[in-house]
C-alpha cells in the first residue's frame, strides 16, 4: 500500500458513527446502541477484565486521528506496553467479525507478529510495531462498521456440563453448529487447563485450508498472543477463533469444498498407519534424499502419493518427521517463488501455523495429522495457484542460480536489500549465496526486521517476515540457504519509503 495512503487512512478524521452501521444478521454480533464515540457498547457485549476493559474502551472510542496520541499518552503515564498490546488485541476480538477469517481480521492475526518484531528490533524502533497494530485495528474497526458493525456478545444459552464439554464441542465442530460450539468452548475454557484446550483445537485449525490457510494461522497466533497477555483472556479469544473455524461450511473457496480436501483421507491414514510408526518417528535430523523425493512428488500435483510416500518413509524408521517437514517448507517457499503475491505469502504463513501447532502438540495423532496436512495444504495450494490467471512459474527452490557475493557482510547485505525491491529472483540468488558461504544469518534477519517495522505497507509484511524467519530456524541446516532465498520475495528494501508512523511519532515527540 502506498505510504501516503497509509498516512491518510490513519490520520483521517472520519467519524465511525457517520459510516452508518447496520445490524448484523448473525446472532454472534450486535449493532451498537450508539456510536463508538458516544457511549457504552450494547449491554450484551462481552466485557473484559477490570484492568483492561477501560483501556479497550478508550481504544475503541478514540477517533483514528487521535489514536496514536492516545497510545503515546498512555505509555508516558505508565501503561506497560504489554497492557496496551493486550487491549489492542482484545479490541479486535470484540469488534471485528471473525467470519471470514482473514481480510480485516489481520488486525488480530498480526498482533503476535507485531509483538515478536518489537522484541527483535533495536530499542529505537521497539514501539513502532505496537503503534502499527493500533492503527491496523482502527482501520479494521472502520471497515467492520461498514460491513455490519460486529460485536462479540456474551455467550447465549446453557453451557454443557464440564464432563460432557469435549463431546459436545467435537460434535458441534463436526456438524458446523456455531451456537453449540460457542457454548462448548466456553465450558472448556472455564473447566480445563490451557494445554488441554489447545490440544483439542489443533486438529480443527488444520482441517480446513479454505481462505488460504487463515484458520491455522488464527489458532496458532491466538495461542501465541495469549501466552503474552495471559490465558485469563482465553474465553473471548477462543470464542472468536471457533467462529472463524466454522466459516464456509458448504462453500467452495480457493478451489476446494471441505469434503474434497486432504483432511478426511488423512484421518483414515492416521488410523491405519499411525500404530505402525516407530516410536521415534518425530525425531529431528534431515534426510536429503527423502526430502527431495517428497518435494518432487508434490511438484507433480500428486498430493495423495506425496502423503502416502511420506508415511512409508516414516514407517521405514530411516526418516524422521523433520525430513518430511523440510519438504513441506521447501514446497511452500517454492510456491512463493513461482507466484509471488497473496497466495504465495500464505503458503509460508499457513504452513508456519501448522508447524507451530506441531511443535506445541503433545498427542502423537495430532502431530501426525499436522504433518500430513502440511503436505496436503501445500499440494492444494499448488493446484489452486496453478489454476489462477497468474499461473505458476517454472522456478525451483533447489535450482536457484549460483552467484558471487562479497565476503564483506555489510556490502553483501546492502546488495541484497537494494536488489530485492527491483529484482526478487536476483536477490534470492544473492541471499542464497550469502547463506551458503557461511554469512551471518542473524545479521541478515536483523536488517530485514528493521526494514519491515520502518517501511511496511501492509499486515503481510509483518506476518510473512515473522513466519519465514521462524521457519529458518526449524528446517534442517542444509536447507537454510534455500529458505533465506525465498524470504526476499516479501521483505522491504532499503529504498522503500518509510511508513508514515515514523514521521508521525517524530512529530509527537
Amino acid at each position: 500500500m502506498d505510504p501516503a495512503l497509509c498516512r491518510r487512512r490513519f490520520l483521517s478524521s472520519c467519524s465511525l458513527t457517520a459510516l452508518g452501521a447496520v445490524a448484523l444478521k448473525s446472532s454472534w454480533g450486535g449493532r451498537r446502541a450508539v456510536g463508538a464515540d458516544e457511549g457504552p457498547l450494547i449491554p450484551e457485549a462481552v466485557v473484559f477484565s477490570d484492568d483492561l476493559e477501560p483501556l479497550v474502551r478508550a481504544i475503541e472510542q478514540v477517533s483514528p486521528e487521535k489514536a496514536l496520541e492516545l497510545a503515546v499518552a498512555r505509555l508516558k503515564s505508565g501503561t506497560p506496553p504489554r497492557q496496551l498490546l493486550a487491549a489492542i488485541f482484545l479490541a479486535g476480538i470484540r469488534n471485528v467479525n471473525p467470519q471470514p477469517p482473514g481480510f480485516k481480521l489481520h488486525c488480530v492475526f498480526a498482533v503476535q507478529a507485531a509483538h515478536q518484531l518489537s522484541l527483535d528490533v533495536g530499542s529505537e524502533d521497539r514501539l513502532l510495531p505496537l503503534f502499527w497494530a493500533l492503527r491496523e485495528f482502527k482501520n479494521s474497526q472502520a471497515e467492520d462498521v461498514r460491513q455490519g458493525d460486529f460485536v462479540l456478545r456474551k455467550v447465549q444459552g446453557e453451557l454443557p456440563a464440564p464432563e460432557h464439554a469435549w463431546q459436545e464441542f467435537d460434535d458441534a465442530m463436526r456438524t458446523w453448529d456455531e451456537p453449540r460450539a460457542d457454548r462448548a468452548i466456553v465450558a472448556l475454557v472455564r473447566s480445563r487447563g490451557a494445554h488441554e484446550v489447545m490440544e483439542g483445537l489443533w486438529k480443527y485449525g488444520a482441517r480446513d485450508y479454505r481462505n488460504i490457510g487463515h484458520k491455522a494461522i488464527f489458532v496458532a497466533n491466538a495461542l501465541r498472543t495469549l501466552q503474552v497477555i495471559g490465558w485469563r483472556h482465553a474465553e473471548p479469544v477462543l470464542r472468536s477463533v471457533v467462529l472463524g473455524l466454522l466459516d464456509f461450511k458448504d462453500r467452495e473457496v480457493n478451489g476446494y469444498r471441505f469434503e474434497n480436501q486432504t483432511y478426511l483421507p488423512n484421518r483414515t491414514r492416521i488410523a491405519e498407519h499411525g500404530p505402525r510408526l516407530p516410536g521415534n518417528w518425530t525425531r529431528s535430523g534431515g534426510h536429503r534424499p527423502a526430502t527431495l523425493e517428497v518435494l518432487e512428488i508434490l511438484r507433480t500435483g500428486e498430493i495423495s502419493r506425496a502423503i502416502e510416500r511420506s508415511l512409508e518413509l516414516l514407517q521405514s524408521g530411516t526418516v524422521g518427521a523433520v525430513a518430511i517437514w523440510d519438504a513441506a517448507h521447501l514446497a511452500a517457499g517454492e510456491l512463493m517463488m513461482r507466484q509471488p503475491g497473496i497466495y504465495g505469502i500464505h503458503t509460508v504463513t499457513s504452513l508456519n501455523g501448522l508447524r507451530y501447532a506441531y511443535e506445541m502438540a503433545a498427542d502423537h495423532q495430532n502431530r501426525l495429522l499436522l504433518l500430513l496436512q502440511g503436505l496436503g495444504w501445500m499440494g492444494q495450494f499448488g493446484t489452486f495457484m496453478g489454476q489462477t490467471q497468474a499461473g505458476l512459474g517454472p522456478q525451483q527452490i533447489t535450482s536457484v542460480p549460483n552467484v558471487e557475493i562479497s565476503v564483506d557482510t555489510t556490502a553483501a547485505l546492502n546488495l541484497v536489500f537494494e536488489t530485492l525491491a527491483v529484482d526478487p529472483p536476483a536477490a534470492a540468488a544473492q541471499a542464497q549465496a550469502y547463506a551458503a558461504r557461511g554469512g551471518n544469518l542473524s545479521g541478515f534477519v536483523s536488517m530485514a526486521r528493521r526494514l519491515v517495522v520502518r517501511k511496511q505497507s501492509d499486515a503481510h509484511h509483518y506476518k510473512y517476515a515473522t513466519a519465514v524467519f521462524e521457519d529458518l530456524g526449524l528446517v534442517s541446516p542444509e536447507w537454510r540457504p534455500q529458505i533465506l532465498a525465498t524470504s526476499v520475495y516479501y521483505l522491504r528494501g532499503q529504498n522503500s519509503a518509510d511508513d508514515s508512523l515514523v514521521q508521525a511519532i517524530h512529530d509527537l515527540g
